[in-house]
């Protein structure tokens, strides 16, 4: 059957696009590496947690990178400001560390981290400049000497493409941003009711990730108040039974 030149034209468009889809994450890749992100949100008990984040980057050392001084920088300062602590394991690799006294504290250190008032340009932007945001909404009820908590979390990846969504064959292997989110708590309830310590998910690039949870953590305060009732219980029942005796 012979090619028409509409046909080849339609042809060699197609060509072109593949091309240019191919260049476009070819860049990205070799500009970024792929990031490696991970996050443990660390709920001990009512008064004590800490959010820990790691970042690694394959194929980039953003640590002697001139390229990542303003966002390096614009990072400590979103760090500092919600009081947390930056580590550098080698030149591909950190840690941030964001301690929090209460539910309150968390959802607000975490919600001022991932969506601080004016940032420019840091390590959670893409090249093209489109931010990655997340937000935490966490809900408390105290039961008598342990705080039930309800977590949910939203990442918001679309504008991370799935690069194994483009069918490249070059592609399938790589992803821009691979991550989890891991929940480390005393009772974490599994979607299956069994009670465990940690929950994970994986995140998936190119949509909004939404993550929920049911923990509870030891309310120290709530167990020192009813020892303290018990204790005064038993005096006055103690005093009581001596007036008897």
């Amino acid at each position: 059957m012979p090619v028409t030149i509409a046909g080849l034209d339609r042809l060699m468009m197609r060509g072109f696009k593949l091309l240019g889809r191919l260049a476009i994450f070819g860049c990205l890749l070799l500009l970024t590496g792929c990031l490696q992100y991970d996050l443990n949100i660390q709920f001990d008990s009512q008064t004590h947690g800490q959010l820990v984040q790691q970042l690694h980057w394959r194929g980039a050392e953003v640590l002697t990178n001139p390229d990542w001084s303003q966002r390096l920088t614009e990072l400590r300062d979103r760090t500092a400001a919600v009081d947390g602590t930056i580590r550098f394991v080698d030149e591909q690799t950190l840690t941030i560390t964001i301690p929090f006294n209460n539910g309150a504290e968390l959802e607000q250190k975490f919600n001022d981290f991932f969506n601080p008032e004016t940032i420019t340009s840091g390590l959670f932007n893409l090249p093209s400049g489109e931010a990655i945001t997340a937000h935490l909404a966490l809900r408390q009820n105290n039961w008598f000497g342990v705080i039930f908590n309800h977590v949910d979390i939203q990442f918001d990846l679309t504008s991370v493409p799935d690069l194994t969504a483009t069918r490249l064959p070059l592609l399938q292997q790589q992803q821009l941003l691979i991550g989890n989110v891991m929940l480390t708590a005393p009772w974490v309830r599994l979607p299956t009711g069994e009670l465990t310590a940690a929950e994970q998910w994986a995140l998936v690039p190119g949509q909004v990730n939404t993550l929920t949870a049911d923990f509870w953590v030891p309310s120290y305060i709530g167990i020192g108040a009813a020892a303290i009732a018990l204790f005064v219980l038993i005096g006055y029942g103690l005093k009581y039974w001596l007036r008897l005796g």
